[in-house]
């Protein structure tokens, strides 16, 4: 098992251990509800039948909402309560950590290490079948994962929890549908002393494959926007800048940064991290003086030379080179009507870019991290990410994606022509509101 993990995509791992985790005092209620979840009942040690109905737990947001942190800090969590049983962080691209050949042998190995009872069978298991380790996907998760937990007396095993961080960072989309449809035929299908945490982005083919899990195996939760873990997180960072960089920071007044400096960078990162840890690591470089830093971070035009949100651009690059380059124009077209204020829905969009019903969801169906369609094409498409209008309007950050002023025009001239033209229905109204 040891020669068939990938080690470095355990959670205390060199490579994995240093990934953000959450500060204190914030994600608090969530982190303490996925405990929850996880250990069933603080005041015992097992889980009851009732228990282990929802056996697996879908934890999806947008991109950039924190979900490596949030299981990277329940990981430290459940080790101290002695309820973790392994964990797996995907990375796309990574020659080990990119693909899932190695993912149910990875947490069997962990297993082994945390559970003497189950480490005795999978031991003899492996010994009468060492091609155990070679198999398929589903087997590996039957024969080394569930059966032997399955096995073990409930006296001698405590209720562990398996977490999975980044399933859609794993390569290939296949072999993500080929993961969870094992996890709904093999891990939900018996009673068993182990729970599994999943966490990524949401999107579409990893939403229509978990719900073909039975709803009573799968809980889901949705990482919510948190302003006020955003506040707290920038309000003891700056300060620890400020004593860390002292001797550039000496003549400056406080409160540094000014509150309302502060509000706008709250209202700026939509309530998540990403854009909070991008800022903190660009202000506190030692190069630099944090004051001016902070300041090309609230005008990043003053500097066409300096790129303080380039983390954050080649996440939105890599989120919308996944739209087939065949729609790209569409795409960016619809891009053009949502950096507007218009606030149009989906049914509005198709009718005022002439388009069939259906094409917007089509054309955004890979856009899911940055936007949320919501479930009827009646409502507004609401951005996830504050920043993200800023970046396909900047050329420089966007290039290929860069929704010019030509866009603009062109969905005006577009309802130019509706208005003089004699039959305004059924799009005339949403031409005129334009």
């Amino acid at each position: 098992l040891h020669q068939h993990a990938a080690l470095e995509a355990i959670s205390d791992s060199v490579e994995t251990f240093n990934q953000p985790k959450y500060h204190p005092h914030t994600r608090i209620q969530m982190l303490e509800h996925l405990l929850r979840w996880s250990t069933a009942d603080e005041n015992n040690n097992y889980w009851t039948a009732s228990d282990m109905e929802n056996s697996v737990l879908w934890l999806h947001g947008p991109a950039g909402a924190g979900k490596s942190a949030i299981i990277q800090t329940l990981a430290l969590r459940l080790q101290d309560v002695g309820r973790l049983g392994g964990t797996f962080f995907f990375k796309r691209g990574h020659p080990s950590r990119g693909n899932a050949r190695a993912l149910f042998t990875t947490l069997a190995y962990q297993l082994t290490l945390v559970n003497p009872a189950v480490r005795k069978i999978l031991s003899k298991a492996v010994e009468e079948d060492p091609s155990l380790v070679v198999r398929s996907m589903p087997s590996q998760l039957r024969e080394l994962i569930v059966k032997p937990c399955v096995s073990v007396h409930e006296s001698d095993s405590p209720g562990r929890i398996l977490l999975i961080d980044g399933l859609d960072e794993c390569d290939g989309i296949a072999v993500q549908q080929e993961i969870l449809h094992s996890i709904g035929e093999i891990f939900c299908g018996q009673p068993h002393r182990l729970k599994l945490i999943l966490a990524s982005r949401p999107e579409p083919e990893i939403r229509e494959t978990f719900q073909e899990i039975p709803s009573k195996s799968l809980y889901t939760l949705v990482v919510e926007r948190a302003f006020g873990d955003v506040e707290r997180f920038l309000l003891r960072e700056f300060s620890r800048i400020r004593k860390e960089h002292n001797e550039t920071m000496a003549g400056v007044d406080s409160p540094w940064p000014s509150p309302a400096t502060l509000n706008t960078l709250v209202v700026k990162s939509s309530g998540y991290f990403v854009y909070a840890s991008t800022v903190i690591k660009f202000v506190d470089d030692k190069q630099f003086r944090p004051t001016e830093q902070l300041e090309l971070i609230l005008d990043p035009t003053s500097d066409a030379e300096v790129h303080p949100f380039e983390p954050l651009d080649q996440l939105y690059f890599q989120i919308l080179s996944q739209v087939p380059l065949r729609l790209r124009p569409r795409l960016l077209s619809i891009l053009a009507v949502l950096t507007t204020n218009w606030n149009l829905s989906i049914h509005h969009i198709e009718q005022l870019l002439g388009f069939k019903a259906g094409d917007v969801r089509l054309t955004l169906r890979k856009l899911h991290s940055v936007l949320d369609l919501g479930s009827h094409d009646s409502s507004p498409i609401m951005v996830s990410h504050a920043l993200f209008g800023e970046f396909l309007s900047s050329q420089n950050r966007s290039s290929i994606f860069h929704v010019s002023h030509k866009y603009r025009v062109d969905i005006i001239c577009t309802a130019l022509n509706v208005l003089s033209s004699t039959q305004l229905l059924p799009r005339g109204h949403v031409a005129w509101f334009v």
